[in-house]
């Protein structure tokens, strides 16, 4: 996404929702929302996810006025770093 280093990234909150994934219901989109409620806008999460979310991830954080900060993929284990809309 932006040219942000990872080691740039202090993220307030770690969330990993890997064994969440279902295509149907789309759990770990809930799990992402609730915890984002909880941050103030432009704190930063770090979603732990498989890349078979992480299509949905992207598109949800766009939807709901987020921003993806980096996505990072180290052999299937996707770090989505999100930081909070207004």
């Amino acid at each position: 996404m932006t040219g942000v280093s990872r080691d740039q990234l202090r993220a307030e909150k770690t969330l990993d929702v890997r064994g969440l994934f279902n295509p149907i219901d789309c759990r770990s989109l809930g799990v992402i929302k609730l915890a984002l409620q909880d941050m103030r806008p432009g704190q930063v999460l770090e979603v732990l996810a498989n890349r078979f979310q992480q299509r949905e991830i992207q598109a949800w954080v766009r939807k709901f006025s987020h921003r993806l900060l980096r996505e990072v993929d180290e052999q299937g284990l996707v770090r989505i770093y999100i930081e909070k809309g207004r």
